[in-house]
């Protein structure tokens, strides 16, 4: 653009020498030359600023796309995940349930072998009516404990076949939701591969900013000096941060809440949030991308700085897709949780919000994860 206007006022300049030089000898071809180019200059001019507010429109509706595609994604991530839970539980009742028909047969044949044993050879003489009565008692007790036995072993086995009927029903419905889960995970991908395309002047200014992040954070002993020097936008009298709870930036349980104690003692600046392995991380708010790296053993970490003075601080993630400098919408993908522990354990985000220098409970801001 501002070559456009340095060409125009150039041609302004030739335009007037013209007139100078020439006088009122110029040429009329020579006017209409220049004018001609002046309004082709004007032309070019108008399209380039059409171009650059369809550049933007496009990045702007790709942020939109990929806010819908997000929320696609992470309800199919959330229903996968549960239907995963719900067959892992249902297989350990399974196991549970073989395990004691398996010890009830060796119940119920040892009852049975107590049987065919004492009617076939009776402990016992016909003429003592009191041997009788309390062998009989006996055998009528063993009939009893057996009797017992194969209904407990009957309703067990009911028990299992409807846990492997259910099993059979999770499975197939978690098979069903491959192939959509799948198609939109790939839209997602499209979309993230056209947001980078659409940042690469940003990308180009990377690298200096990238060195000047690291020198910060090779100097910052902690989160907060590092939050404090990534910097933010404007303190104001205005203090809100949204008009309604916003989600937290990614599902899954709290395992610690701002102000918690743990058993040494260290008081939670913030949420610790147990997620699902590989789980897609959101921004929380609209707002910009200030630091995208790793610090001090908290993994990648993630700063956005909102309006009014607010910072949102997102540690323990596995891979950051945004750059510094980045404007991004609420609900926009900025990375992943890594994958699950080789004990199966899963991943921990750790979530702080400052406003300036001071903590703010995520509670007063964010609905509490699912």
């Amino acid at each position: 653009m501002k070559n456009i206007h340095k060409y125009l006022l150039s041609l302004l300049v030739v335009s007037c020498s013209l007139f100078v030089a020439h006088g009122a000898r110029a040429a009329p071809n020579e006017l209409a030359q220049v004018q001609a180019q002046l309004k082709q200059v004007e032309q070019q001019n108008k399209a380039a600023e059409q171009q650059v507010k369809k550049s933007d429109a496009n990045v702007e509706q790709t942020k939109k796309d990929l806010v819908r595609a997000a929320g696609r994604v992470e309800k199919l991530e959330v229903e996968r995940g549960v239907l995963r839970d719900n067959i892992s539980d249902l297989e350990k009742n399974a196991k549970t349930l073989e395990a004691s028909i398996k010890a009830n047969q060796g119940r119920m044949a040892d009852a049975a072998a107590s049987l065919l044993s004492m009617s076939a050879q009776p402990a016992f003489s016909t003429d003592d009516a009191r041997e009788y009565v309390l062998t009989s008692a006996l055998l009528t007790g063993v009939a009893g404990q057996f009797d017992a036995e194969m209904k407990a072993a009957a309703a067990r086995i009911a028990e299992l076949e409807k846990v492997q009927e259910q099993k059979k029903a999770e499975q197939t419905k978690l098979a069903a939701t491959a192939k959509k889960y799948g198609a939109e995970k790939t839209e997602l991908d499209k979309l993230l591969r056209t947001r980078t395309t659409q940042n690469e002047k940003l990308r180009a200014e990377q690298f200096e900013l990238q060195k000047k992040l690291r020198e910060l954070s090779a100097r910052a002993k902690n989160l907060a000096e590092l939050t404090a020097g990534v910097g933010g936008t404007k303190l104001s009298a205005d203090a809100s941060f949204s008009t309604k709870k916003l989600n937290a930036p990614v599902g899954g349980r709290l395992t610690a809440v701002f102000g918690e104690k743990s058993a040494l003692g260290l008081v939670s600046d913030g949420w610790r949030i147990r997620t699902r392995a590989d789980a897609l991380v959101t921004a929380p708010a609209d707002g910009v991308v200030k630091f995208a790296d790793n610090f001090k053993g908290f993994g990648r970490v993630l700063i956005l700085s909102h309006k009014n003075g607010y910072n949102s601080v997102m540690a323990g993630l596995a891979a950051a897709d945004v750059l510094v400098g980045q404007e991004v919408l609420a609900g926009e993908p900025v990375g992943r949780m890594p994958a699950a522990g080789k004990d199966g354990a899963r991943p921990e985000m750790y979530l702080e919000v400052r406003r300036g220098a001071n903590l703010i409970d995520p509670a007063r801001l964010f609905n509490e994860p699912e």
